[in-house]
């Protein structure tokens, strides 16, 4: 059976914006509009967050199509609901993995102890 071709997109779960109050998290186009380079190209994708579950989000505009469709595609859904770990995924099954740009990035992605296997 011929491997499948699959992208990973990695996602923060920080929420707090330093100490200012604010939050923070994942910004949507980031990870919607190569999303949909991607999946045109045939490639399947994959989400996981540092932390796993629900990843929080900083910035999104519903008026974009491509960032709709990307919230509203059943298995990304589905995904976003309830991430996996990086050490609950396989390095070696993707060709590549997508970091996904957002404030709390500063805090999660430097300090990550669940790298991908």
């Amino acid at each position: 059976m011929p491997r499948t071709h699959k992208i990973l997109i990695a996602l923060t779960s920080h929420d707090q914006l330093g100490d200012t109050g604010r939050r923070t998290g994942w910004y949507v186009p980031e990870a919607a509009h190569p999303w949909k380079v991607f999946t045109d190209a045939g490639y399947d994708v994959d989400i996981i967050s540092i932390l796993g579950g629900k990843p929080p989000v900083d910035g999104v505009d519903t008026s974009d199509s491509i960032q709709q469709a990307f919230l509203d595609d059943p298995k990304i859904a589905a995904q976003l609901a309830d991430t996996r770990r990086p050490g609950q995924v396989l390095a070696a099954d993707y060709d590549a993995v997508l970091y996904v740009g957002g404030h709390g990035t500063m805090w999660d992605f430097p300090h990550d102890q669940d790298p991908a296997d």
